[in-house]
């Protein structure tokens, strides 16, 4: 299990890396001190798993999982628990107060491995989303797409946009990568909606779904993109 660590405190990280030395299966992968750090080391290498500081010197552990394009698995490693209850809004597996106990930190990553990879959702697939008090029951496959909000994600249907408070990150891993397509940190779409496609200035894609709505499409994405479904 490779497991980062995201923590200001360079103590506090080598005694997170010294408690990891005694669990088997652990392997330290990177450390970081900072959001920027974080998602450097996010997008250079894949973890199982993030030991994740609230309070950073450039903001705190929930933008390292908001910007994250494909954030892993988190466990909060913090002094407070002032952020217990938003925690576990974001999905998290566990919250851990300092200092941390060796057979603590055993249990919470116990939890990764544990943790079964969620099923893909079939397009036919009814979901139910309530957003105020405006109700929707519609089928999975009549998303236009998906757009980030912070914690929440705004679902486009043909002639309305709810939200839903679930980050996108948590929403992609329940879809078809064969129909939805990860734009960008932003934005997902539903491939079987796409009515037109135009370059970019910047080098993405532009595209323009059957309801109307233009998304971008990043140019690292426009890349996988072309991968993806060029003959």
């Amino acid at each position: 299990m490779k497991v980062g660590i995201v923590d200001d405190s360079r103590l506090a990280r080598l005694e997170l890396r010294e408690q990891l030395a005694q669990i088997d299966g652990a392997d330290p992968a990177f450390e970081a001190a900072s959001v920027a750090e974080a998602l450097a080391a996010l997008k250079a290498q894949c973890v199982d798993v993030l030991l994740l500081d609230i309070d950073l010197p450039d903001g705190n552990g929930f933008e390292v999982l908001e910007r994250a394009s494909n954030p892993p698995q988190v466990i909060f490693v913090t002094a407070f628990d002032d952020y217990a209850i938003k925690s576990f809004e974001v999905n998290a597996l566990d919250y851990l107060l300092k200092p941390v106990r060796t057979e603590r930190l055993k249990a919470a990553l116990d939890k990764v491995r544990s943790e079964s990879p969620p099923q893909a959702l079939a397009a036919d697939k009814r979901i139910f989303i309530k957003d105020g008090e405006r109700c929707f029951f519609v089928s999975l496959g009549e998303v236009c797409a998906f757009e980030a909000m912070g914690n929440y994600t705004r679902v486009h249907l043909a002639d309305a946009a709810p939200s839903v408070y679930r980050p996108i990150s948590a929403i992609a891993e329940r879809l078809d990568p064969e129909q939805y397509f990860r734009a960008s940190r932003s934005w997902i779409v539903n491939t079987a909606y796409i009515a037109r496609i135009e370059p970019a200035v910047s080098g993405g894609l532009d595209v323009t779904l059957a309801n109307g709505l233009e998304v971008p499409i990043s140019k690292r994405q426009a890349a996988e993109f072309r991968r993806l479904w060029s003959l």
